[in-house]
């Protein structure tokens, strides 16, 4: 089986539920992760490390981790990762040794912005928050895929693919507290899984075979 999930921001326990939910069997399935597994909660090295040692979870960059090299790259000039819930994250890495440090950061540089795959002849194009529509993939931004928003999910996105993108939690999509996977009920070309599981929302699985959802609350 093939799933997405996104935005772990260090919610380690619910991950591991969520794994134990769908009976992950890292020699037949596939996991999508897209992006923000730092950040915000309180086990972000070993949601990092986790996904890293484990076979068949592969993983796109999200803007926390891009904001997490930045300032390590020295490219954080206006502070953006120290005003965006970096705390505990930035202890645990003060708490690893160079080496470790310095293999994490090495491989998540190496990490895509976004993945398309073909599940049942229904095509996805998976990123953490979405993308410019108008450019061809090759010429997508990184900003792009990992910082937008409203000028991506209330519009029309792409002709042969659903979009599935994480970031900004379905309950502001939904506008109310409903935690549970947007489907965009008006152009139907995109699926928000990001329901906002650090907020006390729910940590979610998206089966690409069926589009089922499975959910820790």
């Amino acid at each position: 089986m093939i799933y997405c999930i996104s935005d772990l921001h260090g919610c380690y326990d619910e991950f591991m539920a969520l794994l134990e939910k769908i009976k992950f069997n890292p020699q037949d399935d596939i996991i999508y992760m897209l992006g923000d597994a730092v950040d915000r909660g309180e086990k972000s090295i070993d949601c990092l490390k986790f996904i890293m040692e484990t076979k068949n979870i592969r993983f796109l960059i999200g803007n926390h981790e891009q904001m997490m090299l930045d300032y390590y790259d020295g490219l954080d000039f206006w502070g953006n990762w120290d005003n965006n819930g970096n705390d505990t994250t930035k202890k645990q890495l003060k708490n690893l040794g160079d080496t470790e440090r310095e293999k994490i950061f090495a491989w998540l540089r190496k990490r895509p912005y976004y993945k398309t795959v073909n599940v049942n002849g229904k095509r996805y194009f998976l990123s953490h928050a979405g993308l410019n529509v108008s450019a061809p993939f090759k010429y997508q931004q990184p900003e792009i895929l990992v910082w937008s928003r409203e000028e991506f999910y209330e519009n029309k996105a792409l002709e042969k693919y659903t979009c599935i993108f994480g970031h900004t939690p379905t309950p502001f999509i939904y506008n109310s507290n409903q935690c549970s996977v947007w489907f965009d009920p008006v152009h139907k070309d995109k699926i928000c899984i990001d329901c906002g599981c650090v907020y006390g929302g729910a940590l979610v699985a998206l089966r690409l075979e069926d589009e089922e959802r499975f959910y820790v609350r």
